[in-house]
């Protein structure tokens, strides 16, 4: 962590440490005299300008931050200005009222994992300048792939799904994170995190499938289309799915988005 964001954090911290022994702990928050904040209570004595609740944050979450930036950074990026950066940016947004609402260390690893590939793409760049210009122009439209990326029907989906979904995934399945690594961001169990994986992955893929049914508000099939995505992965109740049989069966329209669902569900990897 650099100097500039360090040090003040850690003569603040020695502040709030005298500060609650006197009872005049910063945040309003009634923290027990232990110190033993959840990351919410703590994000939120940042909003009030706690520093030293910062400082507690980038105790508990640097290693994981320091793993993302090691593993996100190409050759000759130094991943501590990564996570410096990173944490400086969140102390930002912080204090804007910004910030993370849900996991502190999901949207801190997501920050993390930004300015790393925003630095190794100004590597790229730097080490291509007096070499002409095809391979920089591969470097500057980086960022249009990363954009159609995520306009694409898997990320459409993907931000269908519940917060926690999100997180999970993204933890596990673009950060790369152990699932021990992912229950100290999730704040869960290792087992915790599994379970909760597994209903991620299901809900991804239903979602997925979904994504490709046209349903609009005034579709008159509207009650059984927006239930196709679940229907083909078997995910609905018993007198649920006979119901969207009997409906399949007499409308030409539904039976052809079936068939056409079923046949993107078994060529999905791992469905």
């Amino acid at each position: 962590m650099s100097t500039y964001l360090a040090e003040p954090a850690s003569t603040a911290a020695r502040d709030h440490a005298s500060n609650t022994r006197h009872g005049r702990g910063r945040g309003g928050l009634g923290e027990p005299s232990d110190g033993s904040r959840t990351d919410a209570l703590l994000v939120a004595a940042v909003r009030l300008g706690d520093l030293s609740a910062f400082a507690e944050l980038y105790r508990r979450h640097s290693a994981v931050a320091g793993y993302v930036a090691r593993a996100e950074s190409d050759a000759g990026n130094d991943p501590d200005d990564v996570v410096a950066e990173a944490f400086s940016s969140v102390l930002a947004s912080l204090a804007k009222g910004g910030g993370p609402r849900e996991s502190f260390q999901a949207y801190l690893t997501t920050a993390v994992r930004r300015i790393a590939h925003r630095r190794n793409v100004q590597g790229r760049r730097r080490a291509t300048l007096g070499y002409g210009s095809a391979m920089d122009s591969l470097v500057l439209n980086e960022d249009l792939s990363i954009r159609a990326f995520e306009s694409t029907t898997l990320m459409r989906a993907f931000h269908s799904l519940p917060v926690r979904w999100q997180a999970v995934l993204w933890c596990v399945e673009v950060e790369g994170l152990k699932p021990a690594a992912t229950a100290r961001v999730m704040e869960l169990s290792p087992n915790g995190v599994s379970s909760l994986l597994i209903r991620a992955r299901e809900g991804l893929r239903q979602a997925y499938l979904q994504e490709h049914v046209t349903v609009a508000p005034d579709d008159p099939c509207i009650d059984f289309s927006r239930h196709l995505g679940k229907f083909v992965r078997n995910a609905v109740r018993e007198a649920a799915r006979q119901r969207v049989d009997h409906h399949v069966a007499v409308c030409r329209r539904c039976h052809e988005a079936v068939q056409d669902l079923k046949e993107t569900n078994a060529g999905m990897t791992g469905a």
